[in-house]
């Protein structure tokens, strides 16, 4: 198993992104393996691509399943397409897998390749997992921050620094003017959509939002999994998780 850091000269966002890549040897016994089943695993909010590697186990766990990880960099974007030109969204959802299957000994099955994340990034994975539902097959989303055109608990009227983000990355003053290619209840609506999986902690200060897309779900009878347990929006919480999700996505089964 090896941990490779480096840069991709990225032509959707103009500009060398940075990456890291966990990666299985591709020979055994002087035969080399067949392509790695690939998650693709998001950061949150500020944070960087380096992330999981520096606060889980996420190299043992790689390692345990054998399955390739391509960690990329996702600033502050919550990975979505923006009004400047930085195309995150396409990044994601296209760009990187090309350019890493091109790189590394990857499986170019969208059976075998997947999307995760946490916070930030757990809604990037929903989001470009729901949009790039013919790249991805399965989609798992931890403490997920949920930009939807119907939320009600977050006013985006107050003047904050953090408001004027979200505004600038659903392309409106309000939720409900946001450009719905962002909008996780309207992808949803999508035909054949990747399997899903659903966790937050119950003390998270974002639980209601991962709750209530599993009960619209349910309302919609779109099978997943949805799990919670007592825990905040920690590292303490998605290690645990984040080996439950690896788990089913290796798993034959959705269930």
């Amino acid at each position: 198993m090896a941990v490779i850091y480096g840069n991709i000269q990225s032509e959707r966002l103009m500009r060398k992104v940075p990456f890291a890549a966990i990666l299985p040897s591709e020979f055994q016994n002087g035969e080399k393996v067949e392509p790695f089943r690939t998650l693709y695993l998001l950061h949150g909010w500020n944070d960087a691509f380096d992330a999981w590697i520096n606060q889980t186990r996420i190299v043992e766990l790689a390692t345990k399943y054998n399955i390739a990880v391509i960690m990329p960099s996702g600033e502050n974007s919550f990975y979505v397409d923006l009004e400047n030109g930085s195309y995150y969204g396409q990044y994601i959802g296209e760009e990187l897998v090309r350019i890493t299957r091109g790189m590394f000994n990857l499986s170019h099955d969208v059976k075998d390749t997947w999307i995760a994340g946490l916070s930030m990034g757990g809604y990037g994975a929903l989001r470009n997992g729901l949009f790039y539902n013919k790249t991805f097959s399965k989609i798992g989303a931890l403490s997920s921050k949920i930009l939807q055109s119907q939320e009600k608990d977050h006013d985006l009227t107050e003047e904050n620094r953090m408001n004027q983000a979200i505004q600038y990355i659903i392309g409106a003053k309000t939720y409900q003017d946001m450009d719905r290619e962002k909008d996780i209840y309207t992808l949803v609506n999508k035909e054949s959509l990747p399997d899903l999986f659903i966790a937050c902690g119950t003390e998270d200060f974002i639980y209601k939002e991962s709750l209530r897309l599993h009960q619209y779900l349910d309302e919609l009878k779109i099978d997943h999994i949805y799990k919670e347990s007592p825990g905040d929006h920690s590292w303490t919480f998605w290690d645990v998780y984040i080996e439950q999700v690896i788990e089913w996505m290796v798993s034959d089964s959705n269930h």
